[in-house]
């Protein structure tokens, strides 16, 4: 017993070391500190690859190494919900206040990936033992030169502890960080984000839901509503694009992905629920939207609001 203890442990320090190289050449490892679970039909091996390091060396709590994998200027890292952003140089300190407040068993995985080493979106998730509280994310990704030149987090704070570190209105930034991107977006996911976003935002919902396959679900992940099917979706954009955040008047703040699928974060209209948000998606061979999710915050929105809202998934 002694002996395969002696070996396990090798083992993992040998991984830990080996999460700790350069994340330009980290490649997958069988052992793993959390749930191998996330899809990534829609993703690049180099993508998954990188992702795999980069969540493992966070699970770890290992907060410099984690540093490593993002560019050396400018402000990196975004939350969208708390309203800050940080520089490669400043993130060990910044997210201490968030360790802090977690245990050593937390760990940050991914669920779904979609993108390539261009531009991705990734869906994560952070147990409760991460920062004291569950979350979970979905995440805009820059790269440059294998590193990550910009990850905004979004995430609905309502019933998430953490929202109380946010920032006020008078101080929350009004950009984060798109300005410094200056690669060009995929041109199908731009093709697919500007039909989209010109649909939603001028409330036509046979136009939006003609972007959509057959099959699809779109789902709002703030007010917990699933809607499957394309008549189905847009019978529910028709009752809802008047009301919904990414809805009327929204426009597209910055795009990512690649030709599998992608997201675009964008912001509301001056009179909806929340001005800042993201919507997700995975596309056919056909260029179709399979799939549709979006998170935004709503913390400061009312109860009545957030009942009107999910009653508007109710088909009458």
């Amino acid at each position: 017993m002694h002996n395969l203890s002696a070996i396990g442990t090798a083992a993992i320090l040998a991984f830990i070391n080996c999460v700790g190289a350069s994340p330009t050449h980290q490649a997958r490892n069988t052992y793993s500190l959390y749930p191998n679970i996330a899809d990534t039909s829609h993703a690049t091996p180099a993508l998954v690859d990188f992702l795999h390091g980069f969540f493992t060396t966070k699970s770890l709590h290992n907060i410099d190494g984690w540093a490593s994998y993002f560019a050396p200027s400018g402000d990196v890292y975004f939350d969208a919900i708390i309203g800050f952003g940080v520089d490669k140089a400043n993130i060990p300190s910044a997210f201490s206040q968030f360790l802090s407040q977690g245990k050593p068993d937390g760990r940050s995985y991914p669920l779904t990936i979609i993108g390539d080493m261009n531009s991705a979106v990734v869906f994560g998730e952070d147990t409760p033992d991460m920062f004291g509280y569950e979350t979970r994310t979905i995440a805009a990704v820059d790269f440059k030169d294998g590193k990550v030149a910009r990850w905004v987090d979004y995430w609905d704070g309502r019933h998430d502890g953490l929202i109380a570190l946010k920032s006020p209105s008078d101080k929350f930034p009004k950009t984060f960080g798109e300005s410094n991107i200056t690669t060009t977006p995929n041109p199908v996911i731009r093709n697919i984000t500007s039909q989209l976003n010109d649909a939603l935002s001028t409330g036509n919902s046979i136009a939006a839901a003609s972007l959509f396959s057959f099959d699809a679900v779109f789902e709002d992940r703030t007010t917990r509503t699933r809607i499957e099917g394309r008549k189905s979706i847009q019978q529910y954009f028709s009752r809802a694009l008047t009301s919904a955040p990414y809805g009327n008047g929204t426009t597209v703040r910055h795009i990512v992905g690649s030709s599998a699928g992608g997201a675009y974060e964008w912001i509301g209209s001056p009179t909806a629920p929340t001005q800042n948000g993201i919507s997700g998606f995975k596309l056919d061979s056909n260029g179709s939207i399979t799939i549709l999710s979006t998170v935004w915050d709503s913390s400061q929105v009312n109860n009545s609001t957030m009942e009107m809202l999910v009653q508007l998934a109710i088909q009458l």
